[in-house]
């Protein structure tokens, strides 16, 4: 009953408050009507225990998280992270590849592996594509964070 004293008491004065501060005018009679309704409304509430059992609730959903679109969601970024990679090859390396990036359908989406098939190495000395390789994995690993593999 206390909390209930106290909260009309409360409304009423945030009314007062409101009747001061509010313009004069249409705008001003609608703040005054719409508070007038809050004071209604609080000071009707106990009596929709008189309906329900016990007090006035409301019903909370779940909350879940949808794995198949977050799946989906990892494959998108991971296509466009391959292209990506794909393109700087070419650019950096003057190599041409096919990469395959895998991400995790979690928090963030982190990268988990990046899988690197060089097809044509373009012009390079004899053993100069084993460099180049490693160099590959290695900026890879550093740029993304997580395990790269080039063959």
């Amino acid at each position: 009953m206390k909390a209930y004293v106290l909260s009309i008491a409360g409304v009423v004065l945030l009314t007062a408050v409101i009747a001061i501060i509010s313009p004069g005018g249409k705008m001003g009679k609608f703040l005054k009507g719409a508070a007038k309704l809050v004071i209604l409304l609080v000071m009707v509430s106990p009596l929709a225990t008189l309906f329900t059992e016990g007090e006035l609730t409301f019903e909370t959903a779940a909350v879940e998280t949808d794995d198949q679109y977050l799946a989906y969601c990892a494959e998108e970024l991971a296509a466009a992270d391959e292209a990506q990679i794909c393109e700087m090859l070419r650019e950096t390396y003057g190599v041409q590849a096919e990469a395959e990036v895998s991400r995790a359908a979690a928090t963030g989406f982190p990268h988990e592996k990046i899988c690197i098939k060089i097809t044509d190495f373009g012009i390079n000395g004899q053993d100069e594509h084993i460099h180049i390789s490693e160099e590959i994995e290695r900026a890879l690993e550093s740029h993304y964070g997580c395990d790269a593999e080039v063959t």
